[in-house]
């Protein structure tokens, strides 16, 4: 039947069809397979299951679920709450034959509430579920939340560094990079650096260099690790996942044929004018030194939310990936709460 969903999960001895829910008990390290609409996602669960929460993570554009599986996600986040890392349609170990879609993204969130699904299914309707996604994985979990029945599924919302708003992103960025830029400059750090991007970033046009701005974003981001405003942050778990766990040439292939931002920045896709729909608690995290989705992209997001239990943290040494470069401000801020909602 087209676009219907079928449960399957996968162990390491074979493929088993859950008929039943499952009660989970102690610590659980095991793989399902989401089949829907054409496409094999593999969602990695690893953590407590006697806590009975469950924090499933949607990974940014060109990366993969266990990128997230290193540091405190390990040492502190499994140890409380089991953590599914899914492997989006279309990246990373997703595999499937489909045509593409005339809405990509609202094929993309029909998957993760279909893992939604699968999850109550397999372990119980009684089981707290809060949806986290970072980057494009903050896009898909706000486009996720505006199905219709998800929030009632959900007991909170964690949105990383999601940019909500493609059209405004060119402005955004100029407008931050020319921010850090002065700051940088009145610290009387690298200032002929930092005089030229400013000077570069005031000459460009958000409407039509759009290319440029991104390129001068990458150079901005450089230069703050050069100057050690921020860190960078490269563990050799996370290379290890990337390399092993995670097969890179299928990665990379399936990166290169299936780019969903691309698509929302072609369709100028923005949900500033729906969030006011969302209701959930929830919980933004953006980096004082991210060029690529700034605080203020997220601040203005945050400000359209319907929701009137929510919370705004901003990390003051953090570019794009506040959970890598502040874990444990990061982990801190997530566990109080889940712990307030489950």
């Amino acid at each position: 039947m087209k676009n219907s969903l079928r449960i399957w999960i996968a162990c390491l001895a074979g493929i088993l069809l859950s008929c039943n829910p499952e009660s989970p008990s102690g610590e659980i390290h095991k793989t399902l397979y989401l089949r829907h609409a054409g496409a094999d996602m593999p969602a990695y669960l690893h953590g407590n299951a006697d806590s009975k929460t469950f924090l499933v993570v949607l990974h940014g554009a060109g990366s993969f679920g266990l990128a997230f599986r290193d540091g405190m996600f390990i040492s502190d986040l499994e140890e409380n709450y089991v953590v599914v890392y899914f492997d989006q349609r279309g990246q990373s170990m997703a595999q499937g034959h489909y045509n593409t879609p005339e809405d990509l993204i609202d094929l993309m969130a029909s998957d993760v509430e279909a893992l939604l699904k699968l999850l109550k299914h397999t372990y119980g309707e009684d089981i707290s579920l809060f949806l986290m996604g970072h980057s494009w994985g903050g896009l898909l979990s706000g486009a996720t939340l505006l199905r219709p029945g998800v929030q009632a599924s959900l007991k909170g919302w964690i949105n990383v560094s999601g940019l909500m708003d493609l059209p405004g992103a060119s402005l955004a960025r100029k407008d931050i990079i020319q921010t850090i830029a002065e700051e940088q400059i009145a610290l009387d750090i690298s200032v002929e650096a930092w005089q030229q991007i400013r000077d570069e970033a005031i000459g460009l046009n958000p409407e039509s260099d759009d290319t440029e701005i991104l390129k001068l974003a990458a150079r901005s981001m450089s230069q703050l690790i050069a100057d050690e405003t921020v860190r960078r942050t490269v563990s050799s778990e996370k290379l290890y996942r990337a390399l092993i766990d995670n097969n890179p040439v299928n990665w990379q292939v399936s990166w290169f044929f299936n780019q969903p931002v691309a698509y929302a920045k072609e369709v100028d896709y923005s949900l500033l004018g729906s969030l006011s729909q969302i209701s959930l608690p929830s919980l933004f995290m953006y980096g004082k030194y991210d060029v690529s989705v700034p605080v203020t992209a997220g601040e203005l997001a945050y400000l359209n939310l319907g929701s009137q239990e929510r919370k705004f943290v901003r990390f003051d040494a953090s570019i794009h990936h506040p959970h890598d470069t502040e874990p444990i401000k990061f982990s801190e801020e997530l566990r109080l709460f889940i712990n307030s909602y489950r």
